[in-house]
């Protein structure tokens, strides 16, 4: 809490994929997470008082400047929504201190956030809209679409139609959902063709869709996109495993699509921890394993002890944070502590 700033927000960190520039949404709602998870555990006000404040940054006009998404990152070409996956760490975070604090304006938020994005019931996508309110037409990168589809189950309880349509999501997902022969995850969704060529035929402004096949196609025989969904299997499982938690009679659980995805998690499991042919994704592999295995394989998360103490450091020399990462920007590493949050009470070995 130290370095929580007067106006309720956290340092900004950095991408870790590219090493961009944040703003201070992303760390400032994991740290939302922490302090209220750290209030629910030991009921300390001082806790409830930091995480009031980091609410109030992240419903101030500086974070959304046009009243729509949230300004997540700085780079000139990119959009500064950051995607779908930018602004699901807000939406979590303002759901879950929402609910515990009884923060109607938080819930609200998030909600409104959540509805801005439209989402096509055809092709089961939803799109990225920039913080002026623009939509920008569909995030092609799948972990970002199931990030986006986990955060908002945590508005369920105050809107049924946000669950609603997770659940359309979800019944999707499978005909989005690309694997390679071995069950690696394929990083971009890829919709069925027809009804993808109709929707671009629709709206113009769908037309990068026409790109995602051919880039789908091309990045098939990538050695190195292939190690970067090995890095990302782990990604997109974990978001499953929280969907699955929260939606666990849904259909798509009993998919060959995601019995394969899981199966080479389960193979390649030591070598994803110890990083071996794997670039980008996790960065915290054996917690995120840890989950996965634990959610689908319906076993309790103290079977998976071992797997969590393999990512926290004994004697962390640098400070805030509970991982020894190196290359990783402080900051960013310090806010990972969040990965933690919902995960029982475990003996760390």
């Amino acid at each position: 809490m130290d370095s929580q700033r007067a106006d309720g927000s956290f340092p900004p960190g950095r991408n870790y994929t590219y090493d961009e520039p944040e703003t201070p949404v992303r760390n400032t709602a994991n740290w939302l997470r922490v302090l209220t998870e750290a209030y629910v555990i030991t009921g300390d006000d001082a806790f409830k008082r930091a995480a009031l404040a980091s609410v109030e940054y992240l419903l101030t006009d500086e974070v959304r400047p046009h009243g729509a998404t949230y300004h997540c990152r700085k780079i000139q070409s990119k959009d500064k929504c950051n995607g779908l996956v930018g602004q699901a760490s807000p939406i979590r975070a303002l759901a879950k201190a929402g609910t515990v604090f009884d923060h109607s304006d938080a819930i609200e938020t998030a909600t409104a956030v959540f509805d801005l994005h439209p989402y096509n019931e055809s092709l089961g996508l939803w799109e990225r809209v920039e913080i002026d309110g623009q939509p920008l037409s569909f995030d092609r990168t799948l972990n970002h679409q199931i990030i986006f589809a986990a955060a908002a189950t945590e508005l369920a309880p105050h809107r049924d139609t946000v669950l609603d349509r997770v659940k359309r999501f979800l019944s999707k997902l499978e005909s989005n959902m690309r694997l390679h022969e071995n069950g690696l995850i394929k990083h971009y969704a890829r919709p069925p063709l027809v009804p993808m060529l109709r929707e671009v035929a629709r709206s113009p402004h769908y037309y990068d869709m026409v790109i995602n096949e051919c880039a789908f196609h091309y990045y098939s025989y990538s050695k190195s996109r292939r190690r970067k969904e090995r890095g990302y299997q782990a990604v997109n499982l974990s978001a499953l495993s929280l969907l699955k938690e929260r939606v666990p009679d849904h259909g798509v659980w009993s998919t060959d699509t995601i019995s394969r995805s899981v199966d080479f998690l389960r193979q390649a499991q030591e070598e994803l921890i110890e990083g071996i042919d794997t670039k980008h994704g996790s960065l915290v592999q054996a917690t995120d394993i840890a989950k996965i295995r634990s959610r689908f394989e319906e076993r309790p998360i103290q079977c998976y002890e071992e797997l969590i103490s393999t990512d926290i450091t004994r004697t962390p020399s640098r400070g805030e944070g509970v991982f020894e990462l190196e290359g990783i920007n402080s900051s960013t590493e310090a806010a990972l502590v969040s990965v933690l949050t919902d995960i029982p009470n475990v003996d760390l070995h």
